[in-house]
């Protein structure tokens, strides 16, 4: 498999982040990862995302921290979706058959 063809199989959640992260922030980190290929970027098979709540004049923004090991890549992305969390980390591992995103704990 070529990193360009990373994430591009099923794609998994498992119970614990579909029980605590709301379905609309997991299609955007979904749509992330396609928006970074899309753009021609070389992805890891492991991302971690790291989601907190900025107030933006007054209002709450999910904060996305996106990044990698190799090769070495950090973005940030905003937000506006109707029930931000904060102070959560995300892995979406590629295993080659499927894309499962799911807490570190759960790995």
């Amino acid at each position: 498999m070529t990193t360009n063809e990373r994430f591009s199989s099923d794609k998994y959640a498992t119970k614990g982040v579909s029980e605590r992260v709301p379905l609309d922030i997991q299609l955007a980190l979904w749509s992330i990862l396609d928006k970074r290929k899309q753009r021609g970027d070389t992805l890891d098979s492991m991302q971690v995302f790291e989601l907190t709540v900025e107030l933006v004049d007054g209002e709450p923004l999910q904060v996305v921290r996106n990044r990698q090991e190799d090769p070495p890549h950090e973005e940030t992305i905003y937000l506006d979706v109707s029930e931000p969390v904060d102070g959560i980390t995300l892995w979406v591992i590629d295993s080659g058959e499927y894309s499962t995103m799911l807490f570190p704990v759960e790995y």
